[in-house]
């Protein structure tokens, strides 16, 4: 008699990827046979302290939960003003709260899901016929394993990129006189070794959501350090929000650190796959990952249902995106390491030359040849050809 392990698939985390995986898949059976899949995520309850932003321009199962749309975006720069327009594909925003409603929601009634909370992973090896997941509650025998943690630091190219670390506050603001139909994407700020702006999204005519955002080659300098503290407001945060804002209240935080930089997934055996910003799915050279992260998903849930129906079951990691748009991403990194006061100039001369639709596109990760010509040609070819050349002979490193 053939040994049935304890679930087809397990999903370790509950996050973005993860339920985008799950959720996909859940959408995508249509009387089809569904793996039997069981999520593993650490945390008993959700925080509510995260949002995703992304040009909403691809069908994905949570167009319900986005709460906020702005069909025109705009940068800043020492009084000049660049902005956008696009009535077709607004910039659009999902809170933490509102993705896994939707999700639980959708897979609520879907017998083949279960999902174990308040239970962390300790270590995957592969058995011969399944792949054990220890974890805090014990062993889980699993055909195909999902990895959607965090990536570990010796993933990481940090010679070849940044860290974005940011500190966000969602205010009531009554009267904040800020357009509720414009999103600025960066307020740039003044700075010495990083690349500083507000991003700014006026989520009603009483609400904000104010973010100071850092992009600096050392997560661990003092002005990333005071972005990070989970509660109380880093001081050039502050000191901004003094300046423009009287009579606000702080409704809630939502601090981070992304890795801008290429991300080298963990292997195992064909029964693993790292997904999520551990697959490398979140765009280098922006940190936007929602978009992707729904054709990573999407791509993997067929994968999962192709297995459930022959009993091949193995993975491949979905491609996301080209080599040509792979290494503009690492110039760009490049050149933002060698030269980080000149972005702000970099950026403001990028969406000012290009189109909303050419950049929305560029952005979510879709560009077209086209997209990806124009945006070159949009900025100044000494210091990009430069970066590329000493991108060339840079070694390998971490």
């Amino acid at each position: 008699m053939t040994r049935m392990p304890d679930t087809d698939v397990a999903i370790i985390g509950a996050g973005l990827a993860g339920l985008s995986i799950a959720t996909w898949l859940a959408e995508s059976g249509d009387g089809a046979t569904l793996p039997r899949v069981t999520l593993i995520e650490p945390r008993l309850e959700d925080a509510n302290d995260h949002t995703w932003c992304f040009w909403d321009q691809q069908p994905h199962p949570f167009r319900e939960a986005i709460c906020h749309r702005w069909p025109r975006w705009r940068l800043h720069h020492k009084g000049q003003v660049v902005e956008r327009e696009d009535q077709e594909a607004c910039y659009a925003m999902i809170s933490e709260d509102a993705l896994s409603t939707t999700a639980s929601r959708k897979l609520q009634d879907v017998n083949e899901f279960d999902v174990k909370r308040g239970t962390y992973v300790r270590s995957i090896s592969p058995g011969r016929d399944f792949l054990d997941v220890n974890t805090t509650l014990g062993t889980l025998e699993a055909r195909l394993v999902i990895d959607t943690r965090p990536p570990s630091l010796s993933s990481l190219s940090r010679q070849q990129g940044m860290w974005q670390v940011f500190h966000g506050l969602e205010l009531e603001v009554p009267g904040h006189g800020f357009d509720v139909t414009t999103a600025t994407l960066m307020d740039f700020q003044p700075s010495t070794d990083s690349i500083d702006f507000i991003y700014l999204l006026p989520l009603s005519s009483t609400r904000l959501l104010v973010e100071w955002t850092c992009f600096h080659v050392d997560r661990g300098a003092p002005t990333c350090r005071d972005l990070l503290t989970p509660e109380g407001l880093p001081n050039r945060l502050a000191h901004w929000l003094h300046q423009r804002l009287t009579g606000w209240t702080v409704i809630r935080h939502e601090t981070g650190c992304l890795p801008m930089m290429p991300v080298r997934p963990p292997t195992l055996d064909s029964r693993y796959l790292a997904a999520g910003v551990r697959g490398g799915w979140m765009r280098p050279s922006t940190g936007y990952s929602f978009e992707t992260c729904q054709r990573g998903a999407r791509a993997v849930s067929g994968q999962l249902l192709q297995a459930a129906a022959t009993g091949r079951w193995q993975l491949s990691a979905p491609r996301l995106r080209g080599p040509v748009l792979h290494w503009m991403d690492k110039v760009f990194l490049h050149a933002l390491r060698r030269q980080p006061e000149r972005a702000p100039e970099w950026f403001m001369q990028m969406f000012a030359s290009t189109q909303a639709a050419q950049q929305r596109r560029f952005l979510g990760d879709t560009p077209g040849w086209l997209d990806m010509l124009a945006m070159m040609r949009a900025l100044p070819s000494a210091p990009f050809l430069k970066a590329a050349l000493a991108m060339a002979i840079l070694p390998t490193g971490r």
